[in-house]
């Protein structure tokens, strides 16, 4: 009885201390990113979904049927349509998708929190792109919950409906609450001469089963059961997919430059530390925005200069006024 003590012991510490990972939108160091950032270039135009079992190891054999796939399509606005146990959506782009600066799209589900400090209920699901449409490849996933987590969990909820903390979450969809996508960045996926990363034309998800039954569990790419503690028995199971947005697009300009009315307007340095030059023929007015979209610095370039002194390392949107046509631009702060 002491063994079987001391490893549960060493099991909740090695998990207590894992949270390797960026914690829950609304919380310091999140890489969430806001619906209503202007990161985001476009919409997916395009959404196919074969619909998986309500509970895939239940006995009705009903399917999920919640949303339509157009509820997969446009900007993120609450309405989804929902998987099932292992079900798949398949979506597609006006233009494609290119791996640029940082992150280069992002997912968005109807995740809610769950009032205990950084966790929400969440449904997951992996993620895959191609380029061509016919040869998909995954993002190498990891979930660093034991996987008798559902089971045993303590968490606001009780077995079956346990909470989550997004630290212990990599590249998997619907790591984030409503309104809040979870970015994914094209280098993350090894390169292969079938998948050109400069050219996503398919994003495609595939539902983390919601049970921990044998014979139907899921897994990561390190190996480990991927938790998802929602084994939905009704019409919205699964992953609810709202949206994908698009942040980098083929065959737009480099990060540090746009055009407005046949004028290149650059930034430089960039990355930067302390200041930028804006190469405007005149001051404009300019907004300085975070990854997740939220308005951290503005006014009105001196000599074409900005002080940027105070802003933190990491990837921000600069807003230039020109014309009546302001224009986003990529910039790096790093000191």
């Amino acid at each position: 009885m002491k063994k079987l003590s001391i490893a549960a012991f060493c099991l909740s510490a090695c998990f207590s201390i894992a949270q390797s990972y960026a914690p829950q939108a609304g919380t310091a160091g999140t890489t969430a990113i806001s619906k209503d950032s202007p990161l985001f270039k476009s919409w997916a135009n395009g959404c196919t979904v074969v619909r998986g079992l309500q509970q895939i190891n239940g006995t009705t054999g009903a399917y999920a049927n919640a949303g339509t796939d157009t509820n997969g399509t446009g900007i993120a606005n609450g309405s989804v349509v929902s998987l099932g146990d292992g079900g798949t959506a398949t979506i597609t782009f006006s233009k494609a998708i290119a791996n640029g600066s940082g992150f280069d799209f992002a997912i968005f589900e109807n995740g809610f929190a769950s009032g205990a400090s950084g966790k929400a209920y969440l449904e997951l699901a992996f993620v895959e792109v191609s380029s061509d449409g016919v040869n998909f490849f995954r993002f190498p996933s990891h979930n660093e919950y034991p996987s008798n987590y559902i089971q045993n969990s303590t968490d606001a909820g009780g077995p079956g409906f346990a909470t989550m903390d997004a630290r212990y979450l990599n590249n998997f969809a619907g790591k984030y609450i409503a309104s809040f996508g979870t970015p994914f960045d094209l280098s993350d996926l090894p390169d292969n001469p079938l998948l050109n990363k400069s050219n996503i034309t398919h994003v495609k998800l595939i539902d983390v089963v919601g049970t921990n039954a044998d014979g139907y569990k899921t897994f990561d790419s390190f190996g480990n059961v991927a938790v998802d503690p929602f084994p939905t028995a009704f019409g919205s199971s699964g992953f609810d997919l709202d949206a994908v947005g698009v942040i980098n697009e083929a065959g737009v300009l480099s990060a540090a430059e746009s055009t407005v009315a046949d004028r290149k307007i650059s930034i430089y340095p960039n990355p930067a530390s302390d200041f930028i030059v804006i190469s405007t023929k005149k001051d404009v007015a300019v907004k300085i925005y975070s990854i997740s979209g939220a308005l951290v610095k503005q006014g009105k370039t001196v000599n074409q200069r900005m002080n940027i002194s105070d802003l933190q390392n990491g990837n921000y949107i600069v807003q230039i006024g020109s014309d009546g046509e302001p224009q986003n631009v990529k910039l790096i702060i790093a000191k």
